[in-house]
């Protein structure tokens, strides 16, 4: 019986988190405005974290230390 209890709470917790992993269900990535916190219009590597940190030499296509809007990637399409 204490067994049959055990499964069916794990298999409602299980149920219960799974649908917002399957959907993908993920926060909008951060806009260019709210990475830019000094205000300048560029991104050092100081504001950076993740992926563009990680490929910050290879976004920087004019080699000036820092990202404009126009050197990012395509941000990836947020679904709701």
């Amino acid at each position: 019986m204490k067994k049959s209890a055990l499964l069916l709470a794990t298999v409602i917790m299980s149920a219960s988190i799974l649908p917002a992993h399957a959907k993908g269900d993920r926060p909008a990535p951060p806009s260019f405005e709210e990475l830019d916190i000094n205000g300048d219009g560029e991104l050092s590597k100081d504001e950076l974290k993740g992926p563009l940190l990680d490929g910050f030499d290879k976004f920087d296509t004019d080699g000036n230390g820092t990202l404009s809007k126009s050197e990012l990637p395509e941000r990836p399409k947020h679904k709701r």
